[in-house]
């Protein structure tokens, strides 16, 4: 999706530069911002580059002072003392949606969903108050325990849990959040779960992009409570497909069911849209199914 950012408030507008499926930092760069009939609302202004390698520019509330799809934000990065351009679009809106489920809503839906989760049992090689560290099982890559969460079962700490706010291959770090009120040590044995939060953002974007589709983005006034039903059945759908074996097992099944709740939930949901800016939704604006929804592209 592209970024999206708020009618009248401030934001930051971001890109990242790959060059053979590696990020690239550039040394300097501009951008240049436009509205979506081409007026321009921001000539060439200098941007941030973080120590992420991601470039960034503030914007006031006057360049999103209308809502509208398709604005452009013409960027201009040098690398290597070569000077590259690249065309963004981002839109700006009445609305953001944000994600409101967690792992527990779906295990809430679905409870054996928590044994299909990534998950393993091992004895820490040390700790400390905000970390658990395992030289030798965790050599998973950066970040993909990030999410989850993990338990010291025996031993020092025993009976605590945690919510994992990353990994680090190289160390065999987990980083935890709160720190430990007993720090683990050579004799806590712990089990960690992955979190299904990569495709609860899958499920996520797929879902935002279906309300896209429909149109007038930029007027749609939707709470992020309202998708929670619908969000919950395609991440369960998509989970599904991933631990499907063979056709018409468990999870094929369930795959197939929750695909068709989802439909149903998604075809339910009332959308209503602020088209003449007044503050307020009436007439034919509101509360159009989006399974009825015939709208032309703004």
């Amino acid at each position: 999706m592209k970024q999206q950012f708020l009618e009248d408030k401030t934001g930051t507008i971001r890109l990242s530069v790959y060059d053979k499926n590696y990020i690239t930092t550039p040394t300097s760069g501009t951008v240049t911002l436009s509205t979506p009939s081409g007026g321009v609302l921001q000539s060439e202004a200098a941007v941030t580059v973080g120590s992420n390698n991601e470039m960034t520019y503030s914007l006031t509330a006057t360049h999103t002072a209308t809502t509208g799809l398709n604005y452009k934000a013409l960027w201009s990065y040098v690398i290597s003392a070569v000077t590259y351009y690249e065309t963004q679009l981002f839109d700006v809106v009445k609305n953001i949606l944000s994600i409101p489920i967690t792992d527990d809503d779906l295990y809430a839906e679905l409870d054996s969903l928590r044994e299909a989760a990534k998950q393993g049992t091992s004895t820490a090689t040390a700790g400390a108050a905000g970390s658990i560290t395992d030289t030798v099982k965790r050599k998973e890559e950066d970040d993909f325990w990030k999410g989850g969460n993990v338990k010291i079962l025996s031993g020092t700490g025993e009976g605590q849990e945690r919510t994992i706010t990353g990994n680090t291959q190289s160390t065999g770090v987990v980083a935890i959040t709160p720190n430990w009120a007993t720090t683990p040590d050579t004799t806590s044995v712990y089990k960690i779960v992955r979190s299904f939060h990569p495709k609860i953002q899958q499920s996520f974007k797929k879902l935002e992009q279906m309300i896209y589709d429909k149109g007038k983005r930029h007027q749609l006034i939707l709470e992020s409570s309202q998708i929670e039903i619908p969000l919950i059945y395609l991440t369960i759908h998509f989970i599904a497909i991933d631990l499907t074996d063979e056709v018409d097992d468990k999870w094929s099944v369930i795959s197939k069911e929750y695909w068709d709740r989802f439909n149903d939930s998604f075809n339910s949901l009332k959308l209503e849209y602020d088209e003449d800016d007044s503050g307020t939704i009436a007439g034919d604006e509101e509360q159009t199914g989006p399974g009825s929804l015939r709208i032309r592209r703004s």
